[in-house]
């Protein structure tokens, strides 16, 4: 290879590069204006759908009072037995409020004055790396196939077939954390929060970094039944050394489970980990299957 084609590679690169940059920069700019309504909805979706319990919602408590309050006026002049019965009840609901008056929902705060701008840039961000990854691939796979012809081109199938069951497994794991999991988990750490008559409070940028990153590992780790087939399909591993080390496995999956939860619970780690060995069972049922 002269220095002319050096030069040539080069040259290719860079204008490969200059794409992805290109729409790497498309993708987090456009982005940014939604970054804040992403982030609200996470709020929402962790926090402000919590269920409390009846006798620690001051609002639930204070729209029972102001029904009450109706009853006792509509009643006012017809029924002094009942407005007695009502007065004394509104006296104990107000008692059980001012009990708790300092218990309310969590709530999300900046720290400094950059915090939540700095939050919407990375996201911003992230979403253009995203965005841009389809085209990495794509070029990668182009060079590999210049230089490979004969084992890309017979593995293109399942170079495809193993995208868009990545795409799907990481999705299932990414929905499980963040519909299933991760409310759980923060409804917990409240209720025991609350039990101890703490009130909860985070930094928005620590809160969103800890709900990104809980769902991103949870949905690579629902990548384990392609890893698994994919080591065995070229015969780095068998099924057979798979199922002889299921133990160990399940050992690391513990390990893996117990750094991932918030909270030291064991039942927590069993909730991450449910899903894992759930997964590899499977796995190892679908290549006995398939006589792998």
């Amino acid at each position: 290879m002269g220095l002319e084609d050096y030069f040539r590679i080069i040259a290719e690169l860079r204008k490969k590069l200059l794409y992805v940059v290109v729409v790497f920069g498309a993708g987090a700019i456009f982005s940014f204006p939604f970054m804040g309504e992403i982030i609200k909805k996470i709020e929402y979706d962790m926090f402000y759908r919590l269920n409390l319990p009846p006798d620690v919602d001051a609002s639930g408590q204070l729209a029972g009072i102001s029904h009450n309050l109706s009853l006792i006026s509509n009643e006012l002049a017809a029924n002094n037995s009942f407005i007695a019965q009502n007065l004394t009840k509104i006296s104990v609901d107000l008692l059980n409020i001012s009990q708790n008056l300092n218990v309310h929902k969590p709530a999300i705060v900046y720290l400094t004055p950059m915090e939540v701008l700095m939050l919407e840039f990375k996201m911003s961000l992230i979403t253009g790396a995203i965005i841009a990854s389809p085209l990495v691939i794509y070029y990668a796979y182009r060079g590999l196939k210049g230089r490979m012809p004969g084992i890309i081109s017979v593995n293109k199938m399942l170079i495809i077939s193993t995208a868009l069951v990545s795409i799907l497994l990481f999705s299932l794991g990414a929905a499980y954390s963040y519909f299933y999991m991760l409310p759980f988990f923060l409804s917990y750490i409240y209720q025991d929060a609350m039990s101890l008559g703490v009130n909860a409070t985070f930094s928005i940028y620590e809160f969103i970094y800890f709900i990104v990153l809980t769902t991103v590992i949870l949905g690579f780790a629902f990548e384990l039944p392609l890893v698994m087939t994919l080591l065995v399909r070229f015969g780095v591993t068998s099924r057979q050394t798979l199922a002889h080390y299921r133990k160990h496995a399940y050992i690391i999956l513990l390990i893996v489970a117990a750094w991932v939860t918030p909270d030291p619970t064991m039942f927590s780690q069993i909730m991450v980990m449910l899903p894992f060995v759930i997964l590899y069972e499977a796995s190892l049922l679908g290549m006995k299957m398939m006589g792998k």
